[in-house]
């Protein structure tokens, strides 16, 4: 059954279906309980559980007004009843219960608590193809902030956190969550901050206080992707040089906005490198000193900073075939006055 959580707590069931490993319950008379079998369809739920048949049991509403069952005590107990009660009948040792105790989670697992929504959405198998994955996050100011709240909720091996700035007030404003004057007061390293957020969730969080620099960019080798979200355009040239030699899969993103009269205009990009696919990047990003004061002095929003993130995951996530994936898109650009997405 989709168990539905609330931390440690299991909470109400939200409906009343369940699924079956197993042959088809039957009646005495040796028929399918067919008012149970919703439908019959193998299906895979991840983490190695499988069912053959999807069911529907409905509760008494004589017992339960609301038609709605009260925990997942009672549910379970209805579905055993109705399903061993024909067995019964013919061996009345044949479904005798077995006590197990389930742990609320292995110690192996990623994540500090179940991830209910991937099993509530069936979709555990997509989910788990990214268990293997170690990914980095270069700049951890707005974007990259965001890009980590994504990337924590899901089941990857590591992620790898590098900035060497504080956490201050300006980050605070464009940042997930809502950190507290006491939190600032610490003026703690961003990547340790971040990293003390989302342990809560994930604990392959790997925090590095330092810049990407020649004397450090090899660790960065180690990656299945890296995800660039820095604001200095020598700083991307550099991390994009070595990686395009690695031959290493990376996703960029670039927000030029500007102030005029009483608006904002501009852009943000996200480009994608990778084996074969690295010939465009020398002409969108640039030379050291291109745009390099420009850049120094851009203005970042929360709202786009997400944007871009999320055009990085999405990215990310279809060439992982997690999203269906039909198209070659190596350059996304927004714009803001117009509202349009160019993808090249």
């Amino acid at each position: 059954m989709k168990l539905n959580l609330s931390g440690d707590l299991v909470v109400k069931p939200e409906d009343h279906t369940a699924y079956w490993s197993g042959e088809i319950p039957h009646e005495i008379n040796g028929s399918a309980i067919s008012a149970l079998i919703n439908n019959s369809n193998h299906m895979d739920h991840g983490n190695n559980l499988f069912s053959d048949h999807f069911l529907s049991c409905k509760p008494d509403t004589e017992s339960y007004p609301d038609e709605n069952y009260p925990t997942y005590y009672e549910k379970v107990k209805t579905y055993c009843q109705r399903i061993s009660a024909p067995a019964l009948s013919t061996d009345n040792i044949a479904c005798k219960r077995i006590m197990n105790q389930i742990a609320p989670n292995s110690p192996e697992s990623i994540f500090e608590y179940v991830d209910t929504n991937s099993s509530k959405a069936d979709i555990s198998p997509i989910s788990e193809t990214f268990a293997s994955q170690k990914v980095a996050i270069v700049g951890l100011g707005g974007t990259g902030a965001y890009l980590l709240d994504f990337l924590a909720k899901m089941p990857v091996k590591e992620i790898h956190l590098y900035d060497d700035d504080t956490f201050n007030s300006h980050n605070a404003f464009r940042c997930p969550g809502a950190a507290s004057v006491d939190i600032l007061n610490e003026c703690q390293s961003k990547v340790d901050y971040l990293k003390s957020i989302y342990s809560n969730m994930h604990r392959g969080i790997i925090a590095h206080s330092e810049k990407v620099t020649e004397s450090n960019i090899s660790e960065l080798y180690q990656m299945d992707v890296v995800f660039i979200c820095v604001d200095r355009v020598s700083t991307r040239n550099l991390v994009s040089k070595h990686l395009i030699e690695q031959n290493i899969l990376f996703i960029d993103s670039g927000l030029g906005i500007l102030k005029q009269s009483n608006s904002l205009f501009g852009q943000l990009r996200v480009t994608t490198g990778f084996a074969q696919h690295y010939n465009h990047i020398s002409s969108i990003f640039g030379s050291d000193v291109e745009l390099e004061d420009e850049y120094s002095s851009n203005i970042q929003i929360a709202e786009l900073n997400a944007m871009a993130a999320v055009l990085m995951i999405v990215k990310w996530k279809r060439m992982m075939n997690f999203y269906s994936n039909t198209t070659q898109d190596n350059n996304i650009v927004y714009t803001i006055s117009t509202n349009e997405i160019v993808t090249e």
